[in-house]
């Protein structure tokens, strides 16, 4: 029976290792390269191009956000269960969280009507106010963006924070990985005062979210509870 535990424990390290690596990836070609035309858009794609672009960047920004609630209940629930308070809200920030994408992707849709139907109107009329719109929808498509990043990033480190608390990672690893997620938080909050985003402080949770799927897939949970529950009550 043990036997078996670990060997399911294993599996789901694996998975969980996967969609970690895949979540990243996607994120990154998502936000960096396959919404690009949309959000520096110059006339040259037809309404149709952006609507399908649009489409599919939707698509796939609600599968990576709700991936995050598929991470919480890959962990063994042998490790969590006496952490039920954590777990609940990791659920729940990782649900607001899919929320909140979907919010930011409605704003990126406003966007995408206000491009085509302006140069298809007339690309010459009313210039300044055109461009005002403009301006004023790909903000607020921003602000959704960070507000969405934000959440994502507070049920990422609630994840973190579970796994360390459950002993599912090695202590000094858990405690990396939970650091840099208050980075990326401090890093994301900028935006809410207008300032820019010092990448310099994403750094450590890109670096985290390589180590941490890559320990799994190799180790899978861990095992040792006994050493890194003392190492946390010395923290204590």
């Amino acid at each position: 029976m043990n036997m078996l535990r670990k060997d399911n424990n294993k599996n789901s390290a694996r998975l969980l290792a996967s969609l970690m690596l895949s979540q990243m990836v996607i994120g990154i070609l998502l936000n960096f390269h396959f919404i690009s035309p949309v959000l520096r858009y110059d006339g040259t794609l037809s309404a149709q191009q952006l609507t399908f672009i649009l489409g599919c960047a939707t698509l796939l920004a609600l599968v990576i956000s709700s991936l995050n609630v598929v991470f919480g209940l890959l962990l063994p629930k042998d490790n969590t269960k006496a952490h039920s308070g954590l777990f609940v809200m990791l659920i729940a920030f990782a649900s607001i969280g899919i929320a909140m994408s979907a919010n930011e992707y409605a704003k990126l849709s406003e966007y995408v009507v206000f491009l085509s139907s302006s140069y298809s109107i007339d690309a010459a009329a009313s210039d300044t106010t055109l461009e005002y719109m403009k301006k004023l929808l790909a903000t607020g498509r921003n602000e959704a963006h960070f507000y969405s990043i934000f959440i994502s990033s507070i049920s990422l480190l609630l994840f973190y924070v579970l796994m360390m608390r459950a002993s599912l990672l090695p202590f000094y690893l858990a405690v990396f990985a939970v650091l840099s997620t208050l980075l990326q938080l401090i890093a994301v909050g900028h935006t809410f005062f207008e300032m820019s985003i010092p990448n310099i402080m994403q750094l450590p949770l890109f670096v985290t979210q390589i180590i941490v799927p890559a320990y799994l897939l190799k180790a899978g949970f861990n095992t040792d509870a006994k050493t890194s529950d003392s190492q946390i009550e010395q923290i204590s």
